[in-house]
């Protein structure tokens, strides 16, 4: 096996590297390199992958300081531990080598992902593994549990009923079914034929004891304490367990001590899944983990799962296509380019501020405001002033607890329509999203077109998003969406006499192969949108609420207003008549995928525009 390929990466590896030649006083500047591997032939592999990334964007990149080839060996070299590339060729490559072979480690994969994991949320990733050890001041355990070989979940659908019928009677609560397979914890109780593990090597069963079933049947509760936040998967195991559990009851918490103590008893009485922890040495920057039979991994201080991006809303959107209200904070380069930073302890404890100061699971916002609150309740991050401008006449001021926010009507049909078909956006949508294969609704005419020119516009949040930055190419007002809190602050009160049914006035037009019309209740029918051949529109008479200031809202249950919320592909929308999301949850967690009107479901949504008015306004 070539050196190469020894210490080749199993995954993306990307690493913090300092830019050459910058000088550095509050704020470091960094590169972020891929690494395919420790290898001589990786870090110049990587060094020449960065200059022709930039040089795509920015032209030649001969001249550039931060871009010689061999001052990025030199930073990538320092950053893996060593004094200089060539030291790092010279001796750190050798002693690594010999450090390799002396400890039986001949064979690089991935020890850190579990495929076989249950449905649970929780998930070990390489930063967050290189995080636990070099930046949470906690002492490295000798041994870890990833969960990589272990068979634990690899039983697929079996779970409560099975021990119900095992007891023979119902079981209606999670101790009762405890308590049964306590008293059968080192028993075999259930032999199990559908696995998720397959190929040749593949067992054909699994024999559950009581204590495995359990666990089974309660992935869930093992998924919150599948975590590096204290010594749950370490070993020796120093510190008391910490869960992702929060505001939970004196007896649920009993409940979570039995489960994880039932958790930790079965995963150690086996060595499947875990891997030793094996510090270089003489390097504080690497760490390797052993595995069986000779398989090994690593990971480096200061290493991102993913590259950072300016842009997460591309290639539906480009940058210059965003506000410039979208550009200015600063919070995610923060949080990835700080060094040190242990981001599961900052996640947890913004958690817990969350429940402790009286938040609840419907008002949970998401962890990136969570993040924010926590940095700026302990000053660690100081938000840059937000854009601001000149009052406008077709925004309606409102005076907030701490600024003076212009918010607009909702956005006609002819306003956007205009913007839509004579400002390009119509064919720059079509050609980018062909490119790319995104799933995005195209048809926006059928859930416009059939509505008179003052109704509101119905359209995808990108839709919206691109056109707050034609608005400010137009007027040069920093117009955005308005947040699920100040939209909160500026809401008419809920309507008091919706139908219980929780439908509003929309109506479908399905325009049948006959060519004869038919007119239908939008949420009877609405499965007659996706195929194209049906419209959406507004029925004849629409209930409209005021605000303390005078601005209209659309009352009825059906519609909603982008909000400028986002993550992971959906945003929120509210709903005036309701005070809650478009699909009746909580604002803050039920939202909608943001590449759709919702026409699908029956709903429209629209948004409208606001803005930070100058401070003398």
């Amino acid at each position: 096996m070539t050196t190469e390929s020894l210490l080749r990466a199993t995954r993306n590896v990307h690493l913090l590297v300092p830019m050459p030649c910058v000088r550095t006083s509050d704020e470091a500047k960094y590169w972020t390199m891929s690494l395919p591997g420790l290898g001589e032939l990786h870090i110049k592999d990587s060094v020449t992958s960065l200059r022709q990334e930039q040089e795509r964007k920015r032209g030649s990149v001969s001249k550039v300081k931060t871009l010689k080839t061999t001052s990025l060996q030199n930073a990538l070299a320092v950053t893996l531990g060593a004094r200089s590339y060539e030291h790092w060729r010279d001796t750190e490559l050798p002693r690594i080598l010999t450090f390799l072979s002396q400890n039986g480690m001949h064979r690089p994969i991935d020890l850190i992902k579990w495929d076989m994991r249950p449905g649970f949320a929780a998930r070990l990733t390489a930063q967050r593994v290189a995080e636990r050890f070099f930046n949470s001041d906690l002492p490295l355990p000798k041994r870890l549990f990833t969960g990589v070989g272990s068979m634990l979940f690899a039983a697929r659908g079996y779970g409560r009923m099975d021990i119900q019928e095992l007891a023979g009677k119902p079981m209606f609560y999670d101790e009762e079914r405890l308590e049964f397979c306590a008293e059968r914890e080192n028993e075999i109780v259930l032999r199990a034929y559908e696995l998720s593990v397959k190929g040749p090597d593949a067992p054909t069963f699994l024999d559950l004891t009581g204590r495995a079933l359990l666990l089974n049947s309660v992935s869930e509760y093992v998924g919150m304490m599948y975590n590096l936040l204290g010594d749950n998967l370490s070993d020796p195991m120093w510190l008391p367990p910490v869960f992702t559990m929060y505001n939970t009851s004196v007896e649920e918490d009993a409940l979570d001590q039995r489960i994880f103590a039932m958790f930790r008893r079965e995963i150690e009485q086996s060595s499947a899944g875990w891997v030793e922890v094996i510090p270089m040495p003489g390097n504080d920057n690497i760490v390797f983990l052993k595995g069986p039979e000779g398989a090994f991994d690593w990971v480096v201080r200061e290493q991102r799962d993913e590259p950072y991006t300016e842009n997460p809303f591309y290639p539906i959107l480009r940058l210059d296509e965003l506000p410039s209200a979208m550009l200015t904070s600063k919070l995610a380069a923060k949080l990835y380019f700080s060094k040190g930073e242990w981001r599961d302890r900052l996640a947890h404890l913004a958690e817990s501020r969350h429940y402790a100061e009286g938040g609840t699971t419907a008002n949970w916002p998401g962890y990136d405001k969570l993040i924010y609150r926590e940095l700026l309740a302990d000053a660690a991050y100081l938000p840059p002033r937000p854009l601001d401008g000149p009052q406008a006449d077709d925004f309606v001021p409102h005076r907030l607890k701490d600024r003076c926010l212009m918010i607009s009507p909702l956005v006609t049909v002819d306003q956007f329509w205009r913007f839509y078909e004579h400002c390009e956006w119509r064919r720059l949508r079509a050609d980018r999203l062909a490119k790319v294969g995104q799933d995005i609704e195209a048809n926006l005419g059928a859930v416009n077109l059939y509505d008179p020119g003052d109704a509101p516009a119905s359209v995808t949040w990108f839709d919206a998003i691109a056109y707050c930055r034609h608005v400010e190419k137009e007027t040069g007002l920093p117009v955005r969406l308005l947040e699920v809190d100040e939209w909160r602050e500026v809401a008419p009160a809920p309507a008091r006499d919706i139908v219980k049914d929780g439908w509003g006035e929309l109506t479908w037009v399905n325009i049948g192969g006959d060519g004869r019309t038919g007119t239908h209740s939008a949420h009877r029918y609405p499965e007659t949108c996706p195929d194209g051949g049906g419209s959406l529109r507004f029925g004849k008479e629409l209930t409209w609420s005021s605000n303390r200031e005078g601005l209209r809202f659309l009352s009825v249950v059906d519609f909603g207003e982008w909000l400028g919320d986002y993550a992971s592909g959906h945003a929120a929308a509210a709903n005036a008549a309701t005070g809650k999301a478009l699909m009746t949850g909580p604002l803050e967690r039920d939202r909608c995928p943001a590449h759709l009107t919702m026409r699908y479901k029956g709903l429209k949504v629209g948004f409208r525009l606001c803005y930070v008015a100058q401070p003398d306004a």
